[in-house]
């Protein structure tokens, strides 16, 4: 397990996803208008959104759930991430953009956060196995 939360694993990949959705949301507003004018036209595409969603969710599910079964069998992560993607499905059927907007980017947060959780979970568990391990081989 590293010691840094940055690098190539699967919750730092599932963070970076959900920050991606955040920007995505909050920009998109602005990005619209001048889409077009710079090459980003794709941006506004429900295709990209969906895309963007899809990659979090199976990101987020293969992490936390490995997270929780192998190593800290804490459900704190698995409860926030199910909140954030309830937040992200209300999210897509309002027909008040700036609704779509508050409801997509807090429930893009709290996947985040519950990346981070995991992480943490899983560090902390980590750390106690080796203390245990050397403790019983002393």
């Amino acid at each position: 397990m590293k010691n840094s939360f940055i690098g190539l694993h699967l919750d730092f990949v599932g963070f970076s996803a959900s920050v991606l959705c955040i920007v995505h949301c909050l920009a998109l507003p602005f990005i619209v208008n001048l889409a077009p004018l710079i090459g980003l036209s794709f941006i506004n595409n429900p295709w990209v959104e969906m895309a963007i969603i899809l990659v979090s969710f199976c990101v987020a599910s293969f992490a936390l759930v490995q997270g929780y079964r192998k190593q800290h069998q804490k459900p704190l992560a698995l409860i926030v991430v199910t909140i954030g993607f309830i937040f992200i499905a209300f999210g897509q059927f309002q027909d008040v953009e700036w609704n779509e907007i508050l409801l997509t980017s807090c429930g893009s947060v709290l996947i985040a956060t519950a990346h981070i959780i995991n992480w943490r979970l899983s560090h902390q568990s980590s750390i106690k196995c080796a203390k245990f391990s050397q403790n019983n081989n002393s």
